[in-house]
Formats: structure tokens, sequence, C-alpha cells
């Protein structure tokens, strides 16, 4: 991170559960990792990357989480479409927008 320690000290909570937070999902040499999966797949390796170096499962990991978080927000933003609700609002306030 190439921060000083006294700097790191002084540092919100916030700030530094987010490091946190940001280094599980991104681990320190994931990319090294991948490079180096690209040099084994060509030299024969038939693994999927996440299931070789513990830092691409990570990623793919947050890959998953990701892509089911955007999943349930479309669906909730579809019912929310479906419910009217939506409709009613826009009539009531007179904005100028199409929903589809």
């Amino acid at each position: 991170m190439h921060y000083p320690v006294h700097e790191i000290k002084e540092w919100p909570n916030s700030e530094i559960e987010g490091w946190f937070e940001y280094l599980n999902r991104r681990p320190v040499g994931y990319r090294d990792d991948g490079r180096f999966y690209h040099i084994l797949a060509a030299l024969g390796l038939k693994s999927k990357p996440h299931e070789v170096f513990a830092s691409l499962a990570a990623v793919e990991k947050d890959k998953q989480e990701r892509e089911e978080a955007d999943t349930e927000h479309n669906i909730q933003a579809q019912k929310l479409v479906n419910s009217g609700f939506l409709g009613k609002v826009i009539q009531d306030t007179g904005w100028d927008i199409e929903v589809k």
C-alpha cells in the first residue's frame, strides 16, 4: 500500500475495515497468479484458475457474490415496475421518464 505506519495509525476504523474488505476480495498477488495460471494452462493444465490458486478463488467468490446481488437487485426492480406503485408515483409527480 506504500503508506507509512504513522499515517495508517491516523486512519479511521472505517478506512482500515474497507481495506481489509478490499484485500479479502482482491488478495495481494492475484494478478501474478492469474498470469502464472495462463503459463500453466499453456503447458497443459486442465484445472480452472480458482481451483489452483486461493487468491483467484477469492476473486471468483467475489464475482459470484456480486452477480447474485445484481440478480437480486434486478428482481426487486422488476417487482417495483410490475407493482404499479412506480407508475402511480410517476403519474402523481409528473416525471417525464419511460419505464421499461
